[in-house]
Order: C-alpha cells, then sequence, then structure tokens
C-alpha cells in the first residue's frame, strides 16, 4: 500500500513513510547532491481537532496558545553525544563548518 492512499486511515504511519521515502530519494541522489544533510518538520491539522507532528534533524515545531511559545518536538541535535552515535553508527558522519561573523 502507498503511503497517500493510507493517510486518512492511518496518517501517522504515511507521514512516516513519507520521510523515508524522501530520505531513501536523497541517499539514492547522493553521489550527485554531496554531503549535506537535512531538516523538516510536518504538522497537520485533522478535522480541526487532531493536530500530528513530525521532525527530523534539528528543526523545531512551535506552537502559540495566547502568545506563549509550546514545544511540539525535540530537535536532533548532532551536537549532542547519543544524537552524534546514532548518526555515525547508521553509516552517516557530523561535521562542523566554521563560518565567519561580520559586524
Amino acid at each position: 500500500m502507498c503511503w497517500q492512499a493510507s493517510f486518512w486511515t492511518d496518517p501517522t504511519k504515511a507521514i512516516e513513510q513519507a520521510y523515508l521515502t524522501t530520505d531513501a530519494t536523497i541517499l539514492d541522489n547522493a553521489p550527485n547532491l554531496g554531503p549535506g544533510g537535512s531538516t523538516a518538520v510536518t504538522a497537520i491539522l485533522i478535522d480541526g481537532k487532531d493536530l500530528l507532528v513530525a521532525n527530523v534533524g534539528d528543526s523545531r515545531a512551535v506552537l502559540s496558545k495566547g502568545g506563549v511559545a509550546d514545544q511540539l518536538s525535540i530537535d536532533h541535535d548532532p551536537g549532542q553525544p547519543a544524537e552524534r552515535g546514532r548518526i555515525e553508527n547508521r553509516g552517516g558522519f557530523v561535521s562542523n563548518i566554521p563560518g565567519s561573523v561580520t559586524s
């Protein structure tokens, strides 16, 4: 069953499959894309009552309630030892590219 067809019956699984499909496409094209990473947040409101949120990378979903920020997801911070280990154990790598700041 393709993930689009299952969206209304199992939206959580459909979102997971969409992320996995995107990941596979990026990996298949890695030789042309070069080194790098990605970050994404998906938020879907269903029937005005159910909010599904997913994230990958160091991105964060935040909802404002009366002007107060409510964090809905947890960043995947490659600077943290556990996350770095998870990435490297799957054959990935974490690099820090220094930049410059001008005033």
